[in-house]
């Protein structure tokens, strides 16, 4: 998945950065608000973390509403009372100094709870799939094809994520919430369940691709339409008979 990170020392944005691409995330690193804002990558992210210090509440709340409108974000700051003066009550906020293993702790948390915002909202569509959330089932062209929690969660993250690579890190923190019980071995009788559910495969609509050490991503498949050779073909006049 995509973050992104506004911090002004170099030493502890690249420590940052660093911490998060060892976890499984794509990671970029801004120095100024405006270059974040500015940024296409901030814009596709799925989780900005912000250094706070210095920022007052109004500049925060505005970098909240036009990076993150609809997801909740991370500040990180020195203000012990800073959690009670954040933008936005879904926001969450790291206390400095931050261990490695606390920001990928709350990483996953804020994630977690972006995953939870848009699953439990209305069908959302994609093409002929129409994801019903409150029935854990997806109309397939009009045909209902029931999932498990699980298997529907998987289904919807990779939709929600078309042609966009997803880690297993954020499939195992979204889905299971990190439960070290969780291998690779499950994860794919998973993925293989909803590929086979929901016919997502390369003569479809959309098609499942693992990522080799990484992850899957999940993309609207474009077919060569070719006509037939006999149609496609002009008929050749007949030979003139000498």
């Amino acid at each position: 998945m995509k973050l992104v990170t506004l911090e002004n020392d170099p030493d502890n944005s690249w420590s940052m950065n660093n911490t998060l691409r060892q976890a499984g995330y794509h990671c970029r690193g801004y120095y100024s608000i405006d270059a974040l804002l500015e940024s296409p990558w901030a814009a596709e992210s799925d989780l900005a973390i912000i250094d706070s210090d210095g920022l007052d509440k109004g500049l925060l709340a505005y970098v909240a509403q036009t990076l993150s409108p609809d997801r909740p974000m991370l500040f990180v700051g020195n203000d012990e009372r800073q959690p009670g003066g954040l933008p936005r009550d879904e926001d969450a906020y790291l206390l400095k100094p931050v261990s490695a293993r606390g920001l990928v702790a709350s990483v996953k948390s804020t994630l977690s709870r972006a995953w939870d915002g848009y699953a439990t909202s209305g069908a959302t569509e994609f093409g002929g799939y129409v994801f019903e959330t409150h029935g854990h089932s997806v109309l397939v062209g009009g045909r209902r094809v029931p999932l498990t929690h699980k298997e529907f969660q998987l289904a919807l993250l990779l939709f929600r994520n078309l042609a966009r690579p997803v880690s297993r890190v954020y499939l195992a923190g979204s889905v299971w919430r990190h439960d070290e019980r969780i291998n690779a071995r499950t994860m794919t009788a998973h993925i293989s369940a909803i590929r086979s559910k929901l016919e997502l495969r390369a003569d479809a609509d959309f098609a499942i691709t693992p990522i080799y050490n990484y992850g899957y991503r999940l993309d609207p498949v474009r077919r060569n339409r070719t006509l037939n050779t006999r149609q496609a073909m002009p008929l050749m006049p007949a030979a003139a008979s000498r």
